[in-house]
């Protein structure tokens, strides 16, 4: 199945293994720490690892990070989860190391991002190892030459996720754990994933799901979808979650990617949805293809491949909203894609010529003939052959030629 191509536009130079200090920005809403290389990423997990929250503080990628994973080398998870409950005192224990800050990838893509961390007690695999109600990942891509290896609790993003929010974001790397496995998230107990879309394959043992493997504690999946394989060698496995607990909720969701696991009366067995649930749980509005899945659903409504691309399921999936928009003409197999996703490939379709026949002085912009301005989530900035533009991060289209710019 053709998904969206995630290849980067503009990538940085391959990771060496060093960590650096950013020297961008200082932290706030405005004026974001600036991680535009890999050793910038690799300083955040040292500083994580190392104790630093970085709670109420803000980063944001402004270019595509290569991290090097062809060359054997492995990237720290960020953070550690250490949860559990003293058999002496009987107390609960917490020693994680948590980022509680907001990371805006720009919709830039982390790739050749090789992830591996196993714990058989405690797990917490991913990107992250765990987030807090503090935590915020927005706009991110993980590429399609990744791939996050763990053992319980494993996802792409985040291990086990403790609140928080995963927000317009893909996930093309693989992902393999054990029990807990999910695209997106290991274990999820609270917290919400919106707006994002798996399309890298997805192998655990049981309660493992396109985006979470395990969900509980009010937390909540939507407006989500996956195409890729999810394959339990245990029990259970879903297009979306793994299995539900605790007035968790799934709605807006679709998939189409091929469902595989055994049946277990206590363990769940294999939905195009949701693998197994409690009575507590919601699961609304949610549409799959059986033919592409493999597997029925009775708490989804079945529809065919040529209904899914229709007007009907598109409206059925949005609701009220507008984050699924039809896939422009060569994506997604023209199943609906989320409009951040729409925008993103508009901009990223054209040619890259840093040769493009235009000048800059200070913060003005000066073209042979009149250029088009686009901010990185593809919203049109400004037109004409003299822009002056405050700092900021830009591409320039000039002549059918695209050119990033980085206004200081």
């Amino acid at each position: 199945m053709a998904a969206i191509c995630a290849a980067s536009a503009f990538a940085s130079a391959p990771w060496d293994g060093s960590a650096t200090a950013w020297t961008e920005g200082d932290g706030s809403a405005d004026a974001p720490f600036i991680i535009s290389s890999p050793a910038h990423l690799a300083y955040l997990a040292e500083q994580v690892n190392a104790g630093s929250t970085f709670q109420g503080q803000y980063f944001r990628i402004t270019d595509d990070l290569d991290m090097a994973a062809d060359a054997g080398r492995k990237f720290p998870v960020i953070g550690l989860f250490d949860t559990y409950m003293d058999g002496e005192t009987q107390e609960n224990v917490d020693n994680s190391l948590a980022f509680m800050g907001t990371l805006d990838g720009n919709y830039h893509t982390i790739d050749n991002l090789a992830v591996e961390y196993f714990d058989e007690e405690i797990g917490g695999t991913g990107f992250f190892a765990v987030l807090r109600n503090e935590s915020t990942v927005c706009n991110l891509i993980l590429g399609p030459n990744s791939s996050i290896t763990g053992d319980i609790v494993t996802g792409a993003f985040v291990g086990q996720m403790l609140g928080g929010t995963i927000q317009n974001c893909a996930n093309y790397a693989s992902v393999t754990g054990n029990m807990f496995t999910g695209g997106f998230v290991g274990c999820m107990e609270g917290g919400r994933v919106s707006a994002c879309a798996n399309h890298g394959i997805v192998l655990g043992t049981t309660e493992v799901g396109g985006i979470v493997g395990q969900g509980a504690y009010r937390g909540a999946v939507e407006y989500c979808y996956n195409t890729a394989a999810v394959t339990a060698s245990g029990f259970g496995g879903a297009g979306i979650g793994g299995a539900l607990y605790d007035n968790f909720s799934i709605s807006n969701c679709y998939n189409v990617g091929a469902i595989s696991g055994k049946s277990n009366p206590y363990m769940g067995s294999p939905h195009a949805i949701v693998s197994d649930l409690m009575s507590t749980n919601k699961v609304t509005n949610c549409l799959y293809v059986s033919e592409l899945s493999g597997y029925e659903d009775n708490r989804a409504t079945a529809v065919t491949a040529d209904e899914l691309r229709g007007a009907d399921a598109l409206a059925r999936l949005n609701g009220s909203t507008a984050n699924f928009v039809a896939a422009p003409e060569g994506l997604n197999d023209g199943f609906p894609v989320l409009a951040w996703e729409a925008e993103m490939a508009s901009v990223r379709s054209v040619v890259i010529d840093r040769d493009a026949a235009f000048t800059v002085n200070g913060r003005t912009i000066t073209a042979s003939a009149s250029a088009d301005v686009y901010d990185f989530t593809g919203r049109h900035i400004a037109s004409g052959s003299a822009i002056t533009l405050p700092a900021g991060h830009y591409i320039v289209v000039l002549n059918g030629r695209a050119t990033k710019l980085h206004l200081r």
